[in-house]
């Protein structure tokens, strides 16, 4: 039996995708698609151990292992700092899913006071330790922050691992001041490429599962699409003032010639119909 939908709890759902370990339900209620069965993870011998960012998924945080600036997305985090800084000046930040911290340091050098939670103990300790900030090892519905205590809360590729994410966001507008907002980006699962990848497994009558594997990946609990994202936004009580589409940086995907050649095909015919893979919000707490 699958589990209830892990945003409006309807218990309305079904096995959609059946992967080689893992399977993918939808909510027949909200139409959120999500990972059935979710382990979530963390700390020393979970899913987001060293080895996730060592070896695993090396493209993405290798380069910022010495020196911070050094990471893929490091340019995209300053352009969106600069938006959101025309709707709430520099004060108290706190990024969920700090990973090694990059995004809090360009942060702090824009005069912003950064904190961290983090739920795998090996970033966690990394980010404290080798870049000097303040994290929290665990949950953010277990973070210790006083209510109304922050200006702004981020989730940057991180929502979508998390096991409540609805809680999540709950928390979050709980935290953050009136008037402050929250940031996130997260994977459109209403793109090009999911599209490709749905289309591979029933093509083959689920036979060929390798596609829905490297979109739809096991580390996720959810599986977003502007729509299903919206609507948990507004359940968390919280009001949409920017929405915009981007893609994934390629630096950060291991992948053959072949599948990169794919990928930036996909990327300009997505760019063109406003139907990329990736999605970055921000929302206000009224």
């Amino acid at each position: 039996m699958s589990e209830p939908c892990p945003t409006c709890k309807s218990t309305n759902v079904g096995i959609r995708y059946q992967l080689s370990d893992y399977r993918i339900a939808r909510c027949k209620a909200c139409q959120l698609e999500y990972h059935d069965g979710f382990g979530g993870g963390g700390e020393d011998e979970g899913m987001f151990s060293e080895a996730y960012y060592r070896v695993r998924h090396r493209e993405a945080f290798e380069a910022q292992f010495d020196n911070y600036a050094n990471d893929p997305s490091a340019a995209v985090f300053s352009q969106w700092m600069e938006r959101l800084e025309r709707l709430n000046p520099p004060g108290r930040i706190l990024d969920v899913g700090c990973a090694l911290g990059t995004f809090l340091k360009i942060a702090e050098s824009r005069g912003w006071q950064p904190h961290g939670v983090e739920i795998s103990h090996f970033a966690a300790e990394f980010a404290a330790q080798k870049r000097g900030l303040q994290v929290f090892n665990g949950d953010l519905d277990a973070f210790p922050g006083e209510d109304g205590s922050f200006d702004v809360v981020t989730f940057w590729d991180s929502i979508e691992h998390v096991t409540h994410p609805l809680e999540n966001l709950r928390t979050a507008a709980r935290l953050l001041r009136t008037g402050g907002h929250v940031l996130l980006t997260t994977d459109n699962f209403d793109c090009l490429v999911a599209d490709a990848a749905r289309l591979t497994y029933r093509a083959t009558l689920g036979r060929s599962t390798y596609a829905m594997e490297r979109v739809f990946i096991a580390p996720n609990r959810t599986f977003f699409s502007e729509e299903t994202l919206r609507a948990t936004i507004a359940a968390a009580g919280l009001h949409v003032a920017i929405l915009e589409k981007m893609e994934y940086p390629l630096d950060k995907i291991r992948t053959n010639w072949a599948e990169r050649l794919i990928l930036k095909s996909f990327y300009g015919l997505g760019a063109l119909v406003h139907r990329q893979a990736q999605v970055t919000v921000v929302a206000r707490k009224p």
